[in-house]
């Protein structure tokens, strides 16, 4: 570890000390004009959830250890950072989607000099992060309080990452006009030469299909990872293509030379081509919009 990430973990943890301090149960609760966000502790897991709309249902978004903040808890968030096979050396990376910060967090942390562009929806997200779960912007930390799709839009192509995660999602789901042709292609147009982009799908959706479908057009090669809980990553280039085996192996590489509190080549080892999709299902496009305008798990 670098003088400064040690200087960073510490401030983290100073940052966390009331969250340590907090009872088991509910810390928080509000109602935005997006989301019902609650914050809750459990044990020593700090626990973002968003309810839903109808009913009492809830949907964890992220989840913190308080006494080991730099271990990412949920594997999908792990196979989301495979993306450095292919971009060992980000120097910016767009994140669509903040929720409390656990990606941001570690790209922040371990690649010291990459730019991070995070882009959320829902204000009050942002101000729990920053409260509960040590989010910080800073020089290379930028937040911009807005819709993913609205702000790559109005760059107008000039702004440009090689690296692009999409985990924006509701309590009822991915909002769906960040799921179509037109939104994959805004994402592409946005790429650095050899850029990636990753998604996080969850296969007991009822477009699963659909949405693998149209993001597989979107690119020259895709590679999906199958994960427990249903969560399945695709990642999305028209850069170098890599072979499974390639991608364990550089999996390895990246493991090493970052010292990732997580075994991300065990994740690599995940990748299958048994998480298919029907090739008859339609293409999502901006035109067509299934009820609520969210791709919801059912």
């Amino acid at each position: 570890m670098t003088s400064w990430q040690e200087h960073n973990l510490a401030a983290i943890k100073r940052r966390l000390a009331a969250a340590r301090r907090a009872p088991t149960g509910l810390l928080f609760e509000q109602v935005s004009p997006h989301n019902h966000i609650l914050v809750r502790r459990s044990d020593d897991q700090l626990l973002l959830c968003y309810r839903h709309t109808r009913g009492k249902m809830e949907e964890i978004q992220s989840r913190l250890s308080l006494s080991d903040p730099l271990s990412l808890l949920s594997d999908y968030t792990q196979a989301m950072l495979l993306t450095l096979a292919w971009r060992p050396d980000p120097q910016r990376v767009l994140l669509v989607g903040l929720g409390g910060g656990r990606l941001q967090m570690i790209v922040h942390h371990y690649l010291e000099q990459t730019q991070l562009d995070t882009v959320e929806l829902d204000a009050a997200v942002l101000d729990v992060a920053r409260r509960f779960f040590a989010f910080l912007p800073d020089d290379r930390q930028h937040v911009i309080v807005q819709d993913g799709r609205e702000y790559l839009r109005e760059t107008n192509h000039l702004e440009r990452y090689d690296l692009i995660f999409l985990d924006a999602y509701h309590a009822s789901g991915v909002p769906l006009h960040l799921s179509t042709q037109e939104f994959y292609d805004e994402c592409r147009a946005h790429l650095t030469d050899g850029g990636v982009v990753v998604t996080n799908l969850h296969a007991s959706t009822s477009v699963y299909d659909a949405v693998r479908k149209t993001f597989a057009l979107a690119f020259r090669q895709t590679m999906a990872f199958r994960l427990l809980g249903g969560n399945i990553v695709v990642i999305g280039t028209d850069g170098e293509q890599l072979s499974v085996a390639e991608v364990c192996q550089r999996a390895t590489a990246v493991q090493e030379r970052y010292g990732f509190d997580f075994a991300l080549p065990q994740i690599a080892k995940r990748q299958t081509s048994g998480a298919p999709y029907r090739q008859s299902a339609p293409v999502l496009r901006d035109a067509y919009t299934p009820v609520g305008g969210v791709i919801s798990r059912s």
